[in-house]
């Protein structure tokens, strides 16, 4: 794994370099200022230096996979729609969802198939290149140029079948440069095999970043997952569900956990044990088909908000959107392979279902830390080293924030 560097004696940390470099403070103690959970001016500060400048994971490229095929992506803490779509030569464009005459959306709906983008305002007429193909009576438009007066590109690549955009004019770093040493991890999470998708979104009271913190550590599972995953997490050896193996790759991370391997259902969940046994089937039945290795991280975070978890029954992938200073959403992805008989079809209703009841016992948790962090009892809180990779994280946007400010200063 290449530039990937373990939290072992004989290994390190590759925490990348300038405006990447995790903040030392931060990583030394901790300790992390509680208002930049609720802070206006800093939720101000992280549309503009993180969501308006990295690399954005928007939609798999087999989701559209024929010329015309498009889907509309919203970064609402930017205000921006964004208009993803597979051009009749085959290539992958990514345009700000805005008509050139009087700022109307070109494309409804979350996605579709189009031979073009017609204006549902005044009809002006765009083709999947982005150009502008018609202007109904031009003639009263003699000064336009029709030829400059395209859809406004936004910069898009695709690494491993994930496609990015980014919504800096002019990238200060390529895709495969910002991902880095992480790129490894990432091509091996094929998901090519899971054919068959379900998709969940909730609206959570809570701060972008308190949605990502329970992902990225197991400290909080005993407590808040007695429902769910603790008795699937938790051992008497590894009472807090911590990652066996962390590594740390410029702003990005990844987690290996230890899990309950004695783990099996009980009895008297007859659903859950009925789920257990076939998806076990439905695995096995594909043996070898996208199975992950001890290898594989449990966890992927790619920042700012993406998060992969692979499995051997399935991918499950993540982001957390920020909406205000005070409130996110959840997306969620559940991969697995197709299901042939009416049980498996079950079994897989089951293991999401299950995937939304572990979120939701988050997401009760996290509204109710967002109150008492926005009550202003306290100017700081504490990420422990069990939970080094949310503490990882906070650096990272801390060192953003300070290199933006710098850049800011140097520039008046």
């Amino acid at each position: 794994m290449t530039n990937i560097l373990s939290a072992t004696p004989e290994g390190g940390f590759d925490l990348g370099h300038g405006m990447m470099m995790p903040d030392a403070a931060i990583l030394r103690d901790g300790r992390v200022a509680a208002d930049s959970f609720w802070s206006e001016a800093r939720h101000a500060a992280e549309r503009d230096a993180i969501y308006r400048r990295c690399w954005l994971y928007m939609v798999r490229a087999e989701d559209l996979p024929e010329p015309g095929d498009y889907v509309v992506r919203n970064v609402e803490i930017c205000g921006v729609s964004v208009l993803i779509v597979r051009g009749k030569d085959d290539v992958l464009r990514a345009f700000h969802n805005v008509c050139r005459h009087r700022g109307m959306p070109v494309a409804d709906g979350a996605c579709g198939k189009a031979e073009a983008f017609r204006c549902p305002y005044h009809s002006w007429t765009f083709g999947l290149d982005g150009s502008l193909k018609a202007i109904p009576n031009q003639r009263r438009f003699p000064a336009l140029d029709a030829g400059d007066l395209g859809l406004v590109p936004i910069a898009i690549d695709v690494f491993a079948g994930f496609v990015f955009i980014n919504l800096d004019p002019q990238p200060g770093l390529s895709l495969k440069a910002f991902l880095g040493g992480i790129a490894p991890l990432l091509e091996a999470t094929t998901l090519a095999p899971f054919t068959h998708r379900d998709s969940l979104s909730y609206d959570v009271a809570a701060n972008w970043k308190a949605g990502l913190d329970p992902q990225y550590e197991g400290y909080h599972v005993g407590t808040v997952h007695a429902l769910t995953i603790r008795e699937i997490s938790v051992t008497p050896a590894n009472p807090f569900s911590e990652f066996r193996k962390m590594a740390f790759a410029g702003p990005h991370a990844a987690g290996w956990s230890q899990g309950n391997p004695s783990w099996r259902p009980r009895a008297d969940r007859i659903v859950q044990s009925f789920a257990v046994q076939t998806m076990g089937a439905l695995a096995g039945r594909v043996a070898g088909e996208g199975y992950p290795s001890a290898e594989t991280p449990a966890s992927l975070a790619i920042f700012p908000n993406f998060m992969i978890h692979p499995g051997a029954g399935g991918w499950f992938t993540q982001q957390h959107w920020p909406l205000t200073a005070q409130s996110h959403r959840w997306t969620a992805h559940y991969y697995y392979h197709a299901p042939v008989t009416a049980s498996e079809r079950l079994a897989i209703a089951q293991a999401t279902a299950f995937g939304r009841d572990s979120g939701m016992e988050d997401f009760m948790v996290m509204a109710r830390q967002q109150k008492g962090l926005a009550s202003g009892a306290t100017d700081s809180f504490y990420y422990g080293e069990a939970e080094m990779l949310p503490r990882h994280r906070a650096a990272v946007i801390r060192s953003v924030l300070n290199g933006a400010q710098a850049n800011m200063r140097s520039a008046a």
